[in-house]
């Protein structure tokens, strides 16, 4: 029996501690039945005994009246009094700086753009506004308002950098941009052309040299100029190259006809590797690259070597000559700027058009020698550079050159380039721009088309550089700024004219020194005079 316990002692102890718990269970329910055996008499007790009566519960006093309903808004209501609003903000502010405008020579120039591009935008928006307009017309209208609204931020500071300081930098740096811009203009307006945007004003603040076409779709467009650009005089020829962009983007239908009649495309891809490279890809990126192309022509048309000088100025860089050769991208696609050295290239195929070919080859052998070396254009490529022969690349660039300057253009109803009159820089121009270079070296003002003036100053300043910071001041005494033309006619007091013919000549005898001087002016230099209306 010992033997038995001491072989199964482990098995005999597991069923105890499995079974015990369950007996205990078991007993104690059979107790709990039995105790709970005589309960049921209480609970007949209780029965039998009479119930109560029992009182009902307090009725809860009746709820308040509630206050009537408001009506709910409708959103379109709410969009509606916000623009509403917005509307009356902007005009109200635009109306004050309206009224500084017409009473301040100096910002009369602001003054067609506050009271037809903003103030007149505004009033269509209050009348579409006035009536139940739909969700739509809302949401329209307040796009264009917040478009306006930038415009008025840009005026505004327009006009306190033309209200505050002594420098006229603002309204000299306009007048250059108007002359750039008036043969195109008086084209436009003889040939009826459509231009949606006319009237470029300056405003300087914190960005690269840019322009912005038709600003919030108004007529109005900022040019932007960087700090510090008034005291150098190789950027001013840059205000030709932006307003030429202006006019790219201003004149009905010309970017899609020019594209269609070059064949070149609009955008251009990067290429997936090295075997894409062949001509009709090469030739493709200069659709990429025509805005600037563009630029580039109508600014050395209209400026001549005086352009191509700044540009030589702006984008030399002798410490890395390669640099200049880069062809750039802008994410998958090709960047819209042409390598430096190929920009400078076209430039002076477009001076041998001008007939500036001792100028053309000038420029373009001191290129050659601060840059020295360079016989490819390099294309980033699957993380390497890959080299273009610049032969191929000049070769497409001189065909697109002779397509834009020798051919008529249907765009400006069969105008060449060099056939629109006072556009040109050609050989009576350039005969008018060695005369003012011989002034502004000695300092002097001179008068003459504010173009003219601004190429004087840059080609007098390459030739003499010690002298450039007396020759930019000379220029810009010259131009005489929008503003200061009013003020300098209000502070002047003019002798009261003549009546007669012989009154005239009584009083030009009257002075015999300004008489002799101007009979020796006008027997040693010949007059300038704009070329007429032709088509060629």
């Amino acid at each position: 029996m010992q033997e038995l316990l001491k072989e199964y002692f482990g098995e005999i102890a597991l069923l105890i501690y499995i079974l015990y718990p369950l007996i205990k269970r078991l007993w104690n329910r059979l107790n709990k039945k039995g105790d709970a055996a005589p309960k049921p008499e209480k609970g007949a007790r209780e029965a039998r005994a009479p119930k109560r009566a029992q009182r009902p519960p307090p009725r809860e006093p009746p709820p308040a009246p509630l206050p009537p309903a408001v009506p709910q808004r409708s959103p379109e209501a709410d969009f509606l009094e916000a623009a509403r609003s917005q509307a009356q903000t902007l005009k109200q502010e635009a109306t004050r700086l309206l009224g500084r405008a017409e009473m301040d020579p100096r910002l009369q120039r602001l003054v067609p753009s506050l009271r037809d591009d903003l103030l007149g935008r505004v009033d269509a928006i209050e009348r579409s506004l006035g009536g139940r307009p739909t969700m739509s017309t809302i949401a329209d209208d307040t796009t264009v308002l917040r478009g306006l609204a930038l415009l008025l931020r840009y005026l505004q500071t327009m006009a306190r950098q033309r209200s505050y300081g002594g420098s006229t930098f603002q309204a000299d740096a306009d007048k250059m941009a108007d002359a750039c811009y008036a043969p195109l203009l008086e084209l436009a307006r003889v040939q009826g052309l459509e231009l949606r945007s006319s009237q470029p004003i300056t405003v300087t603040g914190d960005w690269d040299l840019s322009i912005v076409p038709r600003f919030a779709s108004t007529r109005v467009a900022p040019l932007r100029l960087p700090v510090g650009f008034e005291n150098s005089l190789w950027r001013w020829p840059a205000i030709a190259h932006e307003v030429a962009h202006d006019f790219y983007y201003s004149l009905d239908g010309l970017e899609q006809s020019l594209h269609q009649r070059t064949g070149l495309p609009t955008e251009v891809e990067m290429p997936e590797s090295s075997a894409e490279l062949e001509g009709a890809w090469l030739r493709g990126l200069f659709g990429a690259w025509l805005p600037e192309i563009f630029a580039d022509v109508f600014g050395t048309v209209s400026l001549g070597p005086a352009y191509v000088e700044s540009m030589a100025r702006t984008f030399r860089n002798p410490d890395s000559p390669q640099h200049t050769a880069v062809i750039l991208q802008d994410g998958r696609l090709m960047d819209e700027h042409p390598p430096a050295r190929l920009r400078f290239f076209m430039a002076t195929r477009v001076l041998h058009h001008l007939g500036r070919h001792n100028e053309a080859n000038d420029l373009w052998e001191r290129w050659e020698s601060d840059h020295s070396g360079v016989r490819l254009y390099y294309l980033p490529l699957g993380g390497q550079w890959v080299g273009l022969a610049d032969e191929t690349l000049h070769s497409i660039a001189s065909s697109l050159i002779d397509v834009l300057v020798q051919r008529a253009w249907p765009e400006l109803e069969g105008f060449q380039l060099l056939n629109i009159p006072g556009f040109a820089y050609l050989h009576g121009e350039h005969a008018e721009v060695r005369r003012l270079m011989r002034s502004l070296a000695r300092g002097e003002t001179v008068n003459g088309d504010v173009r003219w003036i601004m190429a004087a100053a840059v080609l007098a300043a390459a030739a003499q550089p010690s002298l450039h910071n007396s020759i930019l001041d000379a220029a810009r005494r010259s131009i005489v700024g929008i503003g200061e033309e009013r003020k300098m006619v209000g502070e002047t007091k003019r002798p009261s004219e003549p009546q007669s013919i012989a009154a005239q000549l009584v009083t030009s005898l009257r002075q015999p020194r300004a008489l002799e001087e101007a009979i020796a002016l006008g027997a040693a230099v010949t007059p300038y005079r704009p070329p007429r209306w032709r088509r060629g």
